[in-house]
């Protein structure tokens, strides 16, 4: 995704344009510099990013001057149909979801040397990952509110029957105005109707960092398998560290401590403190179980938002006191205090 801001400059078009002046005037948009998407309406401006599957640009629409971000197969998997059916696959996904969390995407085709590619808009921000990067570790009221909106998205693509099975700090993205989308769909499983992407069931999808156990064993994911990387992602943004980092550089130690090693709590890592309901928000999501985690986006998102809630102040209770009671306890009070003035009266007069 491209994470520059728009260099356009607004001030240069008018401030009115009536629709007959639209049709009437000259066309004058600048032809795109970068050379065109064989086969697309898209012009290359530059890439943004890639992955093992597809590489993302940002581009021009040559008609309509209006820039995108398109992503297409890689020239090196021209001739791997599966990739090219997995690529249309999660653009007819995406195409079908509309969440303020999810990213959108408005055109589809096939390049000039038969690449599937797909159009979606341009975001301006950056990554978890770069995020974390910047900050070292989040706040746990910003962790939340971040992780929160990245559970609401997932909850709209798992009522959809879908399981994104790749969540990782890289694949949720900032933007400026502090939204956070859940990027690539690429290897997402539909679990009920049509849509699954076949998958050789010699491999396990997924980044072995974030991993679910399900997911190590090659075993039947859902999605209670994203929340256990959501809960990876926020132990990550919470302790600035992963809970087995000590494993990083094997794939099979990783799978091993996913499989079998409890975890330590992120406040045992963390450089501020952690509430320990936070703690146990963290620690359920990564049950190595799916039947001990949270059941849904939406479970977790409300364990979330109490885990970090302010305690509501308590009002002092009314006193109990009976009217005679009070009237009881003054008297005894004015009794002693007439008691105290006699004796300094008497000790003065003694002198």
């Amino acid at each position: 995704m491209c994470m520059l801001e728009d260099p356009r400059d607004a001030s240069t078009l008018p401030e009115t344009l009536s629709f007959a002046e639209v049709l009437d005037a000259p066309f004058a948009l600048e032809e795109p510099e970068g050379p065109a998407l064989a086969g697309t309406p898209y012009a290359v401006v530059r890439r943004v990013g890639q992955g093992g599957m597809g590489e993302v640009y940002e581009a021009e629409h040559r008609a309509l001057g209006r820039r995108a971000a398109v992503k297409v197969l890689h020239q090196r998997h021209v001739d791997r149909p599966d990739l090219a059916a997995r690529l249309r696959g999660e653009a007819r996904l995406l195409g079908r979801l509309r969440h303020p969390n999810l990213v959108d995407v408005f055109d589809l085709g096939v390049t000039a040397d038969g690449r599937p590619w797909f159009a979606m808009p341009l975001l301006f921000g950056r990554d978890l990952r770069e995020e974390l990067a910047r900050s070292g570790c989040l706040t746990p009221e910003r962790a939340a509110s971040l992780v929160g909106q990245a559970l609401a998205g997932l909850g709209a693509a798992h009522a959809a029957g879908l399981v994104h099975r790749d969540i990782k700090l890289e694949n949720l993205f900032l933007e400026h105005d502090g939204t956070v989308k859940v990027l690539d769909f690429g290897i997402a499983k539909a679990t009920s109707g049509g849509g699954a992407f076949r998958t050789d069931p010699a491999t396990s999808p997924g980044t072995p960092r974030t991993m679910a156990p399900e997911q190590c064993a090659r075993e039947p994911v859902d999605s209670r398998t994203d929340l256990y990387a959501v809960g990876l992602c926020l132990y990550e943004l919470l302790a600035g560290r992963g809970p087995f980092d000590d494993a990083r550089g094997s794939a099979d130690a990783l799978r091993f401590a996913h499989a079998r090693r409890e975890p330590a709590p992120p406040s045992a890592f963390a450089r501020r403190p952690i509430p320990a309901a936070l703690d146990r928000v963290v620690l359920t999501a990564l049950a190595k179980s799916p039947a001990d985690r949270f059941q849904s986006a939406a479970e977790m998102a409300g364990a979330l938002a109490a885990s970090v809630a302010p305690l509501p102040a308590v009002p002092l209770a009314p006193s109990r006191r009976s009217p005679a009671a009070s009237f009881v306890a003054l008297s005894a009070a004015a009794l002693a205090l007439v008691a105290l003035v006699l004796t300094l009266v008497t000790s003065l007069a003694a002198r």
